[in-house]
């Protein structure tokens, strides 16, 4: 009896809630490019666009990257989510 392989297709992206955005593997290298000037200068810092839900969950959850009041973060939660889902 002949026994098949394994076999698993890559996804290319790195937040499980992008994967069916078409223009995420560009925007994911736009981010990656960013980021390794930035760090080559000495201003790199944590970039949420690179991270995976859990590991942008974690980051919220230590009050990493937060800065502003609670309106502010409030203000910014609706435009993010009137930008994501127009």
């Amino acid at each position: 009896m002949q026994s098949r392989a394994f076999h698993a297709s890559s996804i290319r992206s790195l937040k499980e809630s992008d994967r069916h955005d078409p223009e995420q593997a560009a925007n994911n290298e736009k981010h990656k490019q960013d980021s390794v000037s930035k760090s080559k200068e000495g201003k790199g810092h944590w970039k949420p666009e690179l991270a995976s839900d859990s590991e942008e969950a974690i980051a919220a959850d230590r009050g990493q990257g937060s800065s502003g009041s609670v309106e502010e973060l409030q203000k910014r939660t609706v435009e993010h989510v009137e930008k994501k889902h127009k």
